[in-house]
């Protein structure tokens, strides 16, 4: 008897989340109807327009308070502030997201995201600067996340802080060779040390940076970027380190893996260039990885690089 009534009520509590689930959704839907001239086209909406979404999707955090649907609500309405370029409400509808509903990860991680460019439009790189090292901390694996420490060096170095850039590069190269031990994956760890080579090659530690383009060469993961890896580090050898022998070395193992890839037809002109044979291509080399625009000026080892 006492089972049934525990099974009883189990459904009967199953059933009241089902509903009070769906009630959020019926709710965020509509808030969705309202605010569709909003979310369409931001740019022609007027402030009418968007009063009316931020007061509807308010209106589904208030009433379902606790829900993925009040995180989603709430996230949004911090971008309609920051398309509106509030940016101090951006800031504290996206921050009440990481405080409340920081289970969401996801939402959490475009919360964050939202407060760093927030900062960055108003032109206070110091905050947004702060804001991009917090989602590099708190979410680490994330693409924004590997992204960040670099990305705060070279926003710095666009800017004319050189003492600044210098001390985000070696903060970015610390950040990375954290990381590499506790990578969830073979193929994660790899991508960090795409981002350690380019931290390195950015300080001008041309043989660490050569270190670890190795390790990354000698990976048989699908995941590496192989030509993009054997031109970076036949430019470092050749520009840096003055080894035009490894430099042609490397470029000759370019042209033959990949002669039809733009990285290996640099490789045969850098060949010419040096007065090195240019070797003919290896019988049926797959051209495992979508070619990029251009040539690196600096490493990168898995993936689309930077």
């Amino acid at each position: 008897m006492f089972r049934r009534v525990l099974v009883i009520a189990g459904v009967a509590l199953g059933l009241s989340g089902c509903s009070k689930n769906y009630s959020a959704e019926r709710l965020y839907w509509k808030a969705q109807q309202i605010g569709a001239p909003v979310i369409k086209n931001p740019r022609t909406a007027t402030p009418e327009q968007f009063a009316l979404a931020v007061n509807a999707f308010q209106h589904v955090v208030e009433r379902t308070p606790g829900t993925m649907w009040a995180a989603r609500a709430q996230a949004v309405i911090g971008s309609f502030y920051a398309d509106q370029q509030h940016y101090d409400k951006a800031r504290e509808a996206f921050g009440l997201v990481i405080q409340n509903y920081n289970r969401y990860s996801d939402l959490a991680l475009g919360a964050r995201i939202g407060i760093a460019k927030s900062y960055e439009r108003e032109d206070r790189w110091e905050e947004a600067a702060k804001a991009y090292a917090e989602i590099s901390a708190y979410h680490p694996w994330s693409t924004v996340g590997l992204d960040a420490p670099l990305y705060i060096a070279t926003v710095y170095a666009k800017r004319q802080q050189p003492e600044q850039a210098k001390k985000a590069y070696e903060r970015a190269a610390r950040a990375y060779t954290k990381l590499i031990p506790n990578a969830p994956s073979p193929e994660m760890a790899l991508q960090v040390k795409g981002y350690l080579a380019l931290a390195y090659h950015q300080l001008g530690r041309w043989d660490q940076a050569v270190a670890i383009l190795e390790e990354v060469k000698a990976s048989t993961s699908p995941g590496v970027n192989r030509p993009y890896v054997l031109l970076a580090l036949g430019m470092i050898y050749q520009q840096r380190l003055g080894s035009t022998d490894k430099a042609a070395e490397l470029y000759t193992t370019l042209a033959q893996e990949f002669p039809e890839h733009p990285f290996g037809k640099l490789a045969k002109t850098k060949l010419t260039e040096l007065g090195r044979p240019v070797p003919e291509p290896k019988a049926a080399q797959p051209q495992a990885v979508k070619p990029h625009g251009a040539a690196p000026s600096q490493p990168a080892g898995v993936g689309a690089g930077h």
